[in-house]
């Protein structure tokens, strides 16, 4: 007997007649050749028979009342997953117009019953040959279909850069290629060791994400890590994936390595739980081909990951003045106009802070460089966090002088924010003998506040705080002023 992938059980065969005798006797014959049967009694009911339960084979008489077998075959094939469909046309009509016309509504093969007997033997090579060929036509379609839509899975893989991306796509579309249940990834690096990440799971069935499994991980690829459970098969309980199918009640089980180079990265399973299925060479095949892209994505994905990580390293070096730790000239030049541009259109204020050490020079002289340094650290650390209000921007804006960039900010708010900068810096009690204010090192500072507008521009800004900061050091040094 013919088995056909596709069907549970054995072949389909819809017996159409309108002899009750005739029918009953090919059923009868069929059944004992082991496939199963519908009976029907003329066109029109077959063809209701078919919108029901599609066969995989019709035995079609041609002769028949209400609808005979040319219209009922001709109906039939205008179904469009009934185009292909085994229709074998058994009737005592032997003219050449007869079998013509069967050929010419669609029909696969004729046979003529002279004188109402039926060559059996003939028949049944006839049924065997023409559902073998379905069945291999069917394949093929199904193989093409499955290689278009790996095509697509591959390309829909290998178009993204994002990690959790390209693994979602793999599992939900691997899912729709095989028509399973539910389709997992297994990551064997994660910090719970080996365990399900990411899945697609039809409803109704349980959810395998976030489960551990208790493998070890070799260091490079082995040809078990490639197994196959399926119906009729029976696994090692005590074996890893023996366990998963118990645990989950899976009734068929799929694991292809997924591998970077000769390391492995992970699995990509296939579970099914609601009924039993086998694995075709085919489908184990295209799976690893798939890996094979699937890996080569992750890897791209990994080095993208490593690529952006780098560029946002650079950007922060860039961007970040390597001794103190607080933003540099430029990304102050940078962070002004965008705030500028961005208050303008809200119609908000903006100020800033300038803010010198006093006698720096000195302190060097005095010190040395090496204390310089700490000393401009530990300012640059005190301002920083006294001005911590998100959007607040601390640089280093030349040698021993800073600026605070204050969204949103009045002048009379400004003004409080330098004096408690100033008190700050003062309290730290760095020692600056040959200061001519204080015996600490301390801080003059300039304050100015607008709101930005189409005919004012950062550089007003920026000279309003730097004249203030001139007047404190006229003024003393060690001191607030605004403009």
């Amino acid at each position: 007997m013919v088995i056909l992938p596709w069907r549970q059980g054995a072949p389909l065969i819809l017996v159409v007649d309108d002899e009750r005798s005739i029918r009953e006797t090919l059923q009868g014959e069929m059944e004992r050749e082991g496939y199963r049967t519908l009976t029907a009694s003329n066109g029109a009911e077959a063809i209701e028979v078919c919108r029901k339960t599609l066969p995989d084979m019709i035995l079609l008489d041609a002769v028949m009342p209400l609808m005979d077998g040319f219209r009922c075959c001709a109906e039939i094939r205008r179904w469009p997953n009934c185009a292909n469909l085994p229709v074998l046309m058994i009737t005592s009509l032997d003219d050449e117009e007869s079998v013509a016309e069967a050929f010419a509504v669609g029909a696969t093969d004729y046979i003529i019953k002279p004188a109402r007997q039926i060559h059996w033997s003939v028949l049944r090579q006839r049924v065997r040959r023409l559902l073998e060929a379905y069945a291999a036509m069917r394949e093929l379609q199904q193989r093409s279909d499955q290689d278009r839509k790996l095509t697509q899975i591959t390309a829909h893989v290998r178009r993204s850069l994002d990690m959790r991306t390209i693994l979602q796509t793999t599992v939900e579309e691997v899912r729709d290629l095989l028509q399973v249940d539910q389709v997992a990834i297994c990551e064997f690096q994660t910090a719970a060791g080996p365990r399900f990440t990411v899945e697609s799971t039809a409803a109704g069935w349980p959810s395998v994400a976030h489960t551990s499994l208790p493998v070890t991980v070799p260091e490079t690829y082995s040809a078990d890590w490639l197994v196959q459970v399926a119906d009729d098969e029976t696994m090692e309980v005590n074996s890893w994936y023996g366990q998963l199918i118990q645990q989950w009640g899976m009734q068929a089980f799929l694991a292809v390595p997924v591998l970077l180079g000769e390391r492995p990265w992970g699995l990509l399973t296939a579970h099914h739980y609601s009924s039993p299925r086998s694995w075709s060479p085919h489908e184990v095949n295209m799976l690893q081909q798939l890996t094979l892209q699937l890996g080569s994505a992750i890897q791209q994905a990994q080095l993208y990951q490593q690529l952006q990580a780098a560029n946002g390293e650079l950007q922060r070096l860039a961007a970040f003045d390597g001794l103190t730790q607080v933003s540099n000239r430029r990304r102050f030049d940078e962070y002004l106009a965008q705030q500028w541009q961005q208050l303008a259109n809200e119609g908000a204020s903006l100020a800033l802070i300038l803010a010198d050490i006093d006698f720096f020079k000195s302190y060097n002289d005095t010190y040395g460089h090496l204390a310089g340094d700490d000393c401009l650290r530990r300012v640059a650390q005190t301002i920083k966090r006294v001005a911590s209000r998100t959007g607040d921007l601390v640089a280093r804006y030349g040698g021993e002088e800073f600026a605070v960039v204050l969204p949103r900010t009045l002048l009379a708010g400004a003004m409080t924010v330098a004096e408690r900068i100033r008190v700050a810096v003062e309290q730290l009690r760095i020692p600056h003998q040959n200061s001519a204010v204080h015996e600490w090192v301390t801080l003059s500072l300039g304050v100015t506040s607008m709101t930005p507008t189409a005919t004012n521009s950062p550089a007003e800004l920026v000279a309003a705080a730097d004249h203030a900061l001139y007047q404190a050091k006229q003024q003393g040094r060690n001191c607030v002023v605004p403009y």
